[in-house]
């Protein structure tokens, strides 16, 4: 489940050849802009992130968002996977830069 007013972490996935470096890569934190939008069966997260968000792998827009106390430990403040989709947009604005994430699955916001 998506909560909305806890910090968010991105992870792209790492481009290269052999698995030393195909893993998850954390590009950015931030938090939740606004409630996720819905368009044509797809949601729209809009996170705003301190700093630049940069991604490094040109051919895979797969991104994951995790949250902290949604690991499979609950109640911890252990970072979990709360959803997966595709990189859509990064923008910037002043010092911060807006991410959009499509999630083309289902996805519970709380």
């Amino acid at each position: 489940m998506i909560r909305l007013g806890k910090p968010v972490q991105l992870f792209e996935w790492g481009a290269g050849t052999t698995t030393m470096t195909q893993n998850w890569h954390l590009i950015g934190e931030g938090t939740l802009k606004n409630r996720p939008k819905w368009f044509a069966g797809a949601t729209i997260l809009t996170i705003e992130v301190n700093g630049k968000v940069t991604p490094k792998n040109e051919k895979d827009k797969t991104i994951k968002v995790f949250q902290p106390g949604e690991a499979m430990t609950p109640n911890t403040n252990r970072f979990g996977e709360v959803a997966m989709g595709l990189l859509k947009s990064v923008k910037e604005q002043g010092g911060k830069t807006i991410v959009e994430i499509e999630l083309e699955g289902a996805a519970k916001v709380g």
